[in-house]
Formats: C-alpha cells, structure tokens, sequence
C-alpha cells in the first residue's frame, strides 16, 4: 500500500466537514500515481469512487489531465492533426452522424484525428465500429495513423493505443458498475496537442464544467456542448448551446433548434443508412439537419465564423461532397 497516496482518499474521503477538493497540483500528483500503478487496486477504487460521488472539480479536472498528457508519446503528439475529436460516448437512438460532418472536414483539407474507448457490453454503437464502413480503414498503431492522416486527412486511434493506462480505467466500469473520471479525461485530452479540441458530453451542466477545464489551458481552442448520445454531434431537435473557449475565455452561442416534426428513434442501426444518405440515395431529416448543424458548430471553432457565416459553409460542404465515392475515401 502507498501511504503517500492515502493522503489524497483522506482529503476527499473525510466526510461533508472535514473532506475538501484537491488542489491543482494534489490531483496531478495523485493522477500520476495512479497511472503509474504505484497505488493497490484497493486505493485506486476507492479515489475513483469518492470522486465520483461527488464530482470533480475542474481543477481536479485540469491537474488530471497534466498527469494524463505527461504520459502521451511524442509521436502522438507529432501527427499534426488540425482538428482533435473525442468520440466515447456510443449511440443509441442515433445513427453516428457526426462522423459524416467530419468526413466533409477531412474532404475540405482539415486533419482530423479521432480518439475513443468503447465499454463492453454497453449496446452502443461506438465510431470506430463503424468508420471502416465509411471507408476509414482501423488502424491500430501511432505509425499507421500517421499514414493515415496523410493520405486520407482522417484517422482514428483507440485511447489503447494513445493512453493504456487511462483506457484501463475506463474499462474498470465492468467492475465498478459506474463510470468514473477516465471518461471526461479522454474528452478532454486532446493528445496531438491540436490548436482545436471538439468535445461532446451528455449530462446538464458538464459542458459548462468542461469549458472551466478549458479555460485553464490557453495554448488551443475548444469546442463542448452536449451532444446527442454524449458524442459531439448537435442534435437540431433541440437549442444547443455551444461553448467556444479562446485565449482561456469563452463564448456561449445558442443554435437554435430546427422548426421541425422531431425523429423517431433509429429502428434499425446499420452503416448502410449512413452511406445510402452520403450518396443522396435516401433522404433522412434528422441525419440532414444534424450533419450541417455539427459542421456548422466545427467551422465556428476552426475558422473563427460567426453562426451564420458558419451555417452557409457547412451547407456548401455538405451539398458539395463526392456523393459518387465513400465518405472518407
């Protein structure tokens, strides 16, 4: 047992009076142990645990991510993506959409690279099991994303290959039952230390608190709103307020929602429906609506365009897409 780590469950374990937050510096501390394997899977259950019936801090949050990023490879670091996108979430209700609004970035020049966990057992249909449908091909180490990013402006990279020891914890939920932090840190990681990190998330108020952990890194801007499922993907049935974070300030911009008859839950869950509606072969409301709204939410982060400027590009990038050829072909 490490007695020195046992000093972070006392902080945040003593009760409602005599437990506190961790400071910046205790959480990296911590999160570094933790990451190393230097404290008991006893230890370690127990921190998860505590921080997760409370919740995080976002300079918990931040000092985590410190400890997170210290690990990462420099050759993830050197793929040069101009667009970092977290994907953990996993759809349910919703075909994966997004991922044809960020396959009209990659098609207009942007790299784009893509990074995700997936939980066994969940039932969700998660991007990297349907990217090779759309014509990304799985790649599974740092050498073949980078070749990837190249020739196709696009890869993805499971958070296995980017950050092990983070993905290990996500997968604890098979023994935990919950989820704990590891999944807000992989949204939030931005491991190509992209200018841009897209981050979608579920529940009200974390987008709020993720855009606090983005204000306490100035060196790239972020993109966070809650997105349908989790993932960063504007559902146009309802207002989505989009955080965009700069210089560490950030920007609240409303998009309203579409004036429309709301969806019906996808009967049947299958990339065939993603590529019938690429090629214009299938007209699909919903997937229409929702592909032009998240390129719109993308093209206000990277090129800075205010929401209507934003709307009539993402409209050309998507009436202009090769409907002849696979998404990200």
């Amino acid at each position: 047992m490490s007695a020195t780590f046992s000093q972070y469950i006392k902080i945040i374990g003593k009760g409602q009076k005599g437990s506190r937050s961790l400071t910046q510096c205790e959480a990296y501390e911590a999160m570094k142990m933790v990451l190393a394997g230097k404290v008991t899977g006893e230890q370690r259950g127990a921190f998860l645990m505590l921080l997760r019936t409370r919740e995080e801090t976002p300079e918990e949050i931040a000092g985590f991510l410190q400890a997170c990023r210290e690990l990462i490879g420099s050759d993830v670091t050197a793929l040069g993506s101009t667009l970092d996108v977290g994907c953990y979430a996993g759809k349910r209700r919703q075909l994966p959409w997004f991922l044809l609004s960020l396959a009209c970035m990659a098609r207009a020049g942007y790299k784009v690279f893509m990074h995700g966990a997936h939980e066994p057992g969940s039932g969700r249909m998660y991007a990297s099991y349907v990217l090779p449908g759309l014509g990304l091909s799985e790649v599974n180490t740092v050498e073949q994303a980078h070749t990837q990013l190249q020739h196709k402006n696009a890869s993805y990279l499971d958070l296995s290959v980017v950050l092990k020891p983070l993905d290990d914890i996500i997968k604890l939920r098979e023994v935990f039952g919950l989820r704990s932090c590891a999944n807000t840190l992989g949204r939030l990681l931005n491991p190509t230390q992209s200018d841009f990190s897209v981050q979608g998330v579920f529940h009200t108020g974390l987008d709020i608190k993720h855009a606090r952990v983005n204000e306490l890194f100035s060196d790239y801007d972020s993109l966070c709103f809650r997105g349908d499922g989790g993932d960063p993907e504007v559902n146009r049935e309802r207002d989505t307020r989009l955080h965009l974070t700069r210089n560490g300030v950030t920007e609240e911009v409303t998009f309203d929602a579409y004036d429309g008859d709301w969806a019906l839950k996808e009967r049947h869950m299958n990339v065939a429906t993603m590529l019938a509606v690429w090629a214009g072969e299938q007209s699909h409301r919903y997937a229409e609506q929702s592909v032009v709204g998240t390129l719109t939410a993308l093209l206000m982060l990277r090129e800075s365009l205010d929401l209507s400027a934003a709307q009539q590009k993402a409209s050309e990038l998507w009436m202009q897409r090769n409907k002849s050829a696979l998404p990200f072909a």
